[in-house]
This record gives C-alpha cells, sequence and structure tokens, in this order.
C-alpha cells in the first residue's frame, strides 16, 4: 500500500489521536474489532495502531475522527475542539458534530 506524505501538522494530530483511542474506545464501550469494522480495519490493524507498530493513515485518521463524533464522545471544547478546528483548517473546512 502507497503510503502518502504527510504534513508535520498532519503527524501531530494524528500521534494525538492513537494516544487516546483506547480511552475513546471505552467511552463508546467499543471493542478493537467494532472499531475496526466501523473504519474499515481489521481488529489486528486496530491493535497495531493502538501500539505504535504501525502508522495510522490520515484516511484512517478521518474515519475515526467521523465514528467517535457519530457516537458522540467528542468534547466540545478543549483538546477535542482543538483537534476538530486543527483538521477542518487542513480539509479547508469545517467540522462539526
Amino acid at each position: 500500500m502507497p503510503q502518502f506524505v504527510q504534513s508535520e501538522q498532519q503527524r501531530e494530530l494524528i500521534s494525538s489521536l492513537v494516544q487516546e483511542i483506547p480511552a475513546y474506545r471505552k467511552k463508546m464501550r467499543m471493542s478493537q474489532a467494532e472499531l475496526g469494522d466501523a473504519v474499515g480495519k481489521s481488529r489486528q490493524k486496530i491493535s497495531e495502531m493502538e501500539r505504535g507498530s504501525v502508522p495510522l493513515g490520515w484516511d484512517t485518521y478521518l474515519a475515526i475522527l467521523m465514528v467517535l463524533g457519530a457516537h458522540g464522545v467528542l468534547e466540545p471544547r478543549g483538546r477535542d475542539a482543538e483537534r476538530l478546528a486543527a483538521t477542518g483548517r487542513l480539509i479547508g473546512g469545517r467540522i462539526r458534530f
């Protein structure tokens, strides 16, 4: 699978989300397999991403944000709001949940 060049800001956003995926999954009461199904990845890939043994791509980052938003676990302020605002700037739009 080809790896696409990511900006430093994309890498920072991805890195900050990866560290929080287990906590978000617990808030959603979602297993690795369920999150994988929701974003088109296997349970094993989600596990590897959480451990940092495989990189999380920008497309998967965006998919995970959509799942988090759909499940209502993103906070309207603080780190979540900052992450959404920064992501919106990078994709040229605004993300609201």
